[in-house]
């Protein structure tokens, strides 16, 4: 009998995600031979998604979730994600707004389907309802500055400048005083222009040890005019950090937000030759996106061809990529 974790919800919200996503109904736990089966069919529909077959995924995907026996765990919910990308994918609009509805009702405390779903309204044209869903998303995670900055991203995207602004006003009501909230704080700043108050923040964050929060700084550097000194912090960063992984990561994490991928490209590439690589998965991660924003795909099937095989159990990370090609 497998002894997974599972989620422990209702009886009325687990029917809902069930019937909703056409779980298998058989009572009893899941064996283990229904369990390798699951996964097979998920990796099948992760490949069939990296070769743009999206119907097909769809497929490989319902069997996998066909194998679950009513069990509902972080594996099915993980499967969900993937199959809610597959059908937009596959021009099933409806079908993926119905999979995100699902997923809300079955944890009515995640905010990841209300962005994500959020982002298809977007896609479709309907501003109001992507509001809505993106303001329901940062109400269940009213803390998380990333979520801030993607929806203010993706409000730039379409023009709703003045929208988009006030994402970042809210973003810095959150309160707090870590060195991470300093240089969260100081890089909306930077978004919005407000260098002054961006130094300030920065500093404090720096005050903290807070290396990232030095890069920030560097580019409100770079804002202001003054490449001089921009690319002194640059330097000293470098150089005091080059031959650490985790610190050409964060090099390359910079350049990303830049838009400077063949940079990051090198920094990544780098930090994996560096002699001792703490953070290789994360850093595989990043060189697969710079490979996909330098629309260089035939690497980054390669690469992450490799990747799956080694974290074939990092399934947050996996999605991600996948959604990543339809934003």
């Amino acid at each position: 009998m497998n002894n997974r974790k599972t989620r422990k919800k209702s009886g009325v919200i687990l029917w809902i995600l069930v019937m909703t996503l056409g779980v298998s109904v058989i009572t009893g736990c899941q064996g283990e031979e229904s369990l390798k089966k699951e996964k097979e069919y998920r990796k099948a529909g992760i490949s069939k998604m990296e070769e743009g077959d999206y119907a097909g995924a769809v497929e490989s995907f319902q069997k996998a979730l066909d194998q679950s026996l009513a069990v509902v765990g972080d594996l099915e919910i993980d499967i969900c994600y993937y199959k809610a990308a597959a059908q937009y994918k596959s021009g099933d609009v409806e079908g993926a707004l119905e999979t995100y509805e699902a997923l809300m009702n079955y944890d009515k405390k995640n905010g990841e389907p209300y962005y994500l779903r959020g982002c298809i309204y977007l896609k479709q044209g309907d501003v109001e309802k992507a509001k809505e869903d993106f303001n329901k998303a940062l109400e269940l995670k009213p803390n998380d500055y990333e979520l801030y900055v993607s929806i203010y991203e993706n409000l730039i995207g379409i023009g709703e400048t003045d929208e988009a602004g006030k994402i970042l006003d809210n973003a810095l009501e959150v309160k707090g005083e870590e060195a991470e909230d300093y240089r969260e704080r100081g890089h909306i700043y930077l978004l919005k222009g407000d260098y002054e108050s961006a130094r300030k923040e920065l500093d404090k964050a720096i005050n903290k040890e807070d290396t990232k929060a030095l890069l920030y700084m560097a580019q409100v550097y770079e804002a202001q005019g003054n490449s001089a000194q921009a690319q002194a912090l640059y330097e000293s960063y470098s150089a005091r950090n080059g031959s650490d992984s985790e610190a050409l990561r964060t090099l390359g994490e910079m350049q990303m937000e830049q838009g400077n991928y063949q940079q990051a490209l090198e920094f990544f590439q780098k930090a994996l030759a560096a002699e001792s690589v703490t953070n290789e998965q994360a850093i595989r991660k990043n060189e697969i996106i710079a490979y996909e924003q330098l629309r260089d795909f035939a690497s980054a099937k390669e690469k992450m061809a490799a990747y799956v095989e080694d974290y074939p159990e990092d399934e947050q990370a996996q999605r991600e990529f996948i959604f990543l090609q339809t934003r």
